[in-house]
């Protein structure tokens, strides 16, 4: 009998060291976001209100000092759009050096957008963080494999940790003054054999938008693309996906309106 309860004693424990480690716990995202001094008080403090936080841990980026109650990290010397590329190096370079650890995804967004953060979790559910995973609106140009964009993408922890070698290899994944961050860092992270994955729902729209949600509705009207889609083309309300993930090109008004929508709104049934 003793030694039975010993053995059940010694399982729970375990138990209880497992469900407070990896294996029951939540996935814990880490949102970065980029902005910009002329945006600080309007896009950024708009998602800093409202989709920020529902992410596990956020920080903004950008390039001077913000609200000292909105975590943030400032890269005086990078202040334009051409600057984006030498600003996602580091601002990944800072998360994988002190939030790796704490965190299973990461999510970088623009301050233009609106994520759906609980739609991401679900989606993410689905997938090991410990296994190399690149999440994003898939284009079929710049790098063999295309490159993920869609006003955010997502890595695992393993990807972020994979980024963070190869960044460190001149060869592979250059320091250059470049605007398109999302080509250059699919290109780094080709070289370590890490490529975006479909992230269509079931029917085949997608989940991430690279666009407004009024110019998503014709987006395949436009040259560029027809021309880049990486998968079929799906037209108009075809294209909006049920377990959306993200927005695109959304003013702070829309994002708060679309956030009472989706959070506050309570619909009485008909």
């Amino acid at each position: 009998m003793k030694s039975k309860f010993f053995y059940l004693c010694v399982c729970y424990c375990l138990l209880c060291f497992a469900c407070k480690t990896v294996f029951c716990r939540k996935a814990r995202i880490f949102c970065l976001i980029h902005t910009a001094t002329p945006s600080h008080d309007t896009r950024a403090k708009t998602v800093y209100e409202t989709w920020a936080q529902q992410c596990d841990d956020f920080v903004f980026f950008t390039n001077s000092p913000m609200d000292s109650n909105i975590p943030h990290v400032v890269y005086p010397n990078l202040f334009t759009r051409d600057h984006s590329w030498e600003k996602i190096r580091r601002i990944f370079n800072y998360v994988a050096e002190t939030k790796i650890d704490q965190n299973d995804w990461f999510i970088r967004a623009d301050d233009d957008a609106y994520v759906l953060v609980e739609n991401a979790r679900a989606f993410l559910s689905n997938y090991s963080s410990s296994d190399n995973h690149f999440f994003g609106l898939k284009w079929s140009f710049f790098v063999s494999h295309g490159f993920a964009d869609g006003s955010c993408y997502i890595l695992s922890r393993a990807a972020l940790g994979e980024f963070n070698k190869v960044m460190k290899d001149p060869a592979k994944c250059p320091d250059h003054h470049r605007a398109e961050e999302d080509q250059e860092i699919a290109r780094c992270l080709a070289h370590a054999g890490i490529y975006p994955e479909d992230s269509r729902d079931e029917v085949g729209a997608d989940r991430f938008q690279h666009f407004h949600p009024l110019e998503q509705l014709v987006m395949y009207q436009d040259s560029f693309a027809q021309k880049y889609s990486y998968y079929p083309i799906r037209e108009g309300e075809d294209n909006f996906s049920s377990q959306m993930i993200s927005f695109h090109h959304v003013s702070p008004y829309e994002m708060r309106f679309i956030h009472f929508l989706m959070n506050d709104l309570n619909l009485s049934p008909v």
